[in-house]
């Protein structure tokens, strides 16, 4: 079966079911899907060179957020028979955005796609440094992140929210095919972001 947005709304479900408040914790897969996101508190899409690197590297190397592929541990290994892996490409790609690099630090990216159709889910976990995450903060990640996946899918259609798995989950429906869905977990705080792709929405 192809990702699709019923399909991305069962990869929130399986991960939020695994997650609660008590636990801590296109193209082609080898590049970055079209509607890959920027987003952050002004804009949110921001890994960039190695893991080294982006832990520190050498002496006087550029700042850069972790890339930690353990944040993918709350994300199932398949949805509907697809394979859901981690992208360093697309994250290399992150680690250097200035706002990232000011309010995040850890972050993961994860896809989901049909080779042969296109579809996709594309999904970035990004855990924020303390005392980052508040209401105007994340409003302006959900705002930056849809707009940055909708300028590529034909703008913003709407936005929105809903429950999955007993959790608020806001919603962005773009006029192109693409939705994005985001949601907030805590101890520690961490953003999950998805964009899903497809025809069969």
């Amino acid at each position: 079966m192809t990702l699709k947005r019923s399909s991305a709304v069962v990869l929130l479900a399986v991960l939020l079911a695994a997650c609660s408040p008590s636990v801590s914790p296109a193209p082609s897969p080898s590049s970055a899907p079209s509607v890959a996101p920027t987003a952050s508190p002004a804009a949110v899409e921001s890994p960039g060179p190695s893991a080294s690197a982006a832990s520190g590297g050498s002496p006087g190397a550029s700042p850069a957020v972790p890339i930690d592929p353990t944040l993918l541990s709350i994300i199932p290994l398949t949805v509907d028979g697809q394979t859901i892996t981690e992208v360093p490409d697309v994250e290399a790609n992150l680690v250097t955005d200035p706002n990232l690099i000011a309010n995040a630090s850890g972050l993961a990216v994860a896809l989901g796609i049909d080779v042969g159709s296109g579809q996709f889910a594309y999904i970035a976990v990004i855990q924020l440094k303390p005392l980052v995450f508040g209401n105007a903060f994340y409003l302006s990640w959900r705002q930056s992140y849809d707009q940055g996946a909708c300028s590529q899918s034909n703008g913003l259609k709407s936005t929105g929210s809903t429950t999955i798995a007993g959790r608020q989950v806001f919603t962005g429906i773009c006029l192109g095919g693409a939705d994005t869905y985001h949601v907030h977990l805590v101890a520690p705080d961490r953003l999950v972001s998805i964009t899903s792709v497809g025809t069969s929405h």
